[in-house]
């Protein structure tokens, strides 16, 4: 046989190999497009029904208002163990705290998704001890601000974390009391962000900051949350300082609809005031923490203070060293390797599954 056909014959048989392997490769990836577009519809079914049901429930929560009275708006789940959050522990400078004159504009002006694997490995951390993070932000309207919290949801869902976002007004549109006056533009871009945030899928709570030395009036909160939309009302909480804490207890004589949140340090003052509202969440926190056992035992004193039954706990703060305030509150330190549980009374490493 002529070698040339011989060649020819084996190069034909070498090409319909070739065309036959890429066919098939063919074939294989036209299934696996298949399949992932039928997965990514399932995904958007599922989505669109997780909309529909939670939706839902805020109907429902609404309707249950309505229906038995004003006090039935008020409802905190039995084990809320909470933990406040500002600033990424691995990238906590003085910077925002000299720059703005609050830590908290970091989330005005940074760009989170600079940031997010820090976020994510504080969100990790966290979600070992805690299910809630109350996230302190400012008022404000930038992109920027917006799309920075809505990272943070995204973040906080895919550790299975709820969130209460604390909003300080601060004085973007005039001065910070001018929130608590319907139609003011400070009074539109609280109720604008907290719209917001009525939207994001992590979103437990939005607790509005309350407290000026001049002015301690509970009439003033309570005015506030009847000017709020229908949909916000089962969202709205009310966060008071220990300074002002004379304004919860003005509020206790009331039976207001909303969760209110103290923030308590002292004893005397956790002891007093602890158990003031049926619906009250007792913020707390211990100082200068060196060790996570030294932590632990002196936020157990602190937790020990604390009166009435499946009381919503939050901790201040989950890390605040060199943040330019100097409070230094932290209950959590990188360097650690490990978080305190102050729920269990014990120090969970991280390297543990949550």
């Amino acid at each position: 046989m002529d070698v040339r056909y011989v060649v020819a014959a084996a190069a034909l048989i070498v090409a319909a190999t070739s065309l036959l392997v890429t066919a098939v490769v063919l074939m294989r990836m036209a299934e696996l497009t298949r399949r992932l577009n039928e997965l990514s519809e399932t995904l958007r079914e599922v989505e669109r029904v997780r909309q529909q049901l939670q939706e839902r429930l805020r109907e429902l929560e609404e309707a249950l208002r309505e229906t038995t009275g004003a006090s039935a708006g008020c409802t905190v789940p039995p084990g809320v163990r909470a933990i406040a959050y500002i600033l990424p522990s691995r990238a906590c400078t003085p910077e925002w705290r000299e720059r703005y004159g609050d830590r908290i504009y970091f989330y005005v002006y940074a760009n989170l998704s600079v940031y997010r694997s820090y976020v994510e490995e504080d969100f990790r951390a966290i979600s070992m001890v805690y299910n809630t993070v109350i996230i302190i932000v400012p008022a404000d309207d930038t992109k920027l601000y917006y799309s920075n919290l809505k990272l943070l949801d995204s973040i906080a869902a895919e550790q299975g974390l709820r969130i209460m976002w604390a909003l300080l007004p601060k004085w973007k549109y005039g001065t910070e009391q001018e929130y608590l006056v319907p139609g003011t533009r400070m009074n539109r871009l609280v109720l604008s962000v907290m719209d917001f945030l009525s939207q994001l899928n992590s979103t437990w709570r939005i607790a509005v900051w309350y407290g000026w030395i001049d002015r301690m009036d509970a009439d003033d909160v309570l005015s506030f949350y009847n000017s709020l939309p229908d949909r916000l009302k089962p969202l709205y909480a009310a966060w008071i300082d220990q300074p002002f804490v004379r304004v919860a207890v003005d509020l206790a004589a009331k039976d207001p609809p909303f969760l209110v949140v103290t923030e308590l340090y002292s004893e005397d003052a956790l002891s007093a005031y602890s158990n003031l509202l049926p619906c009250q969440m007792v913020v707390t926190g211990y100082h200068g923490a060196r060790t996570p056992k030294e932590w632990l035992e002196g936020i157990s004193r602190k937790l020990q203070l604390i009166r009435g039954a499946d009381r919503a706990i939050g901790v201040w703060i989950f890390y605040d060293i060199n943040d330019g305030h100097g409070e230094e509150y932290a209950a959590f330190r990188p360097e650690w390797g490990a978080i305190p549980d102050p729920f269990r009374m014990q120090v969970v490493s991280l390297s543990k599954p949550p």
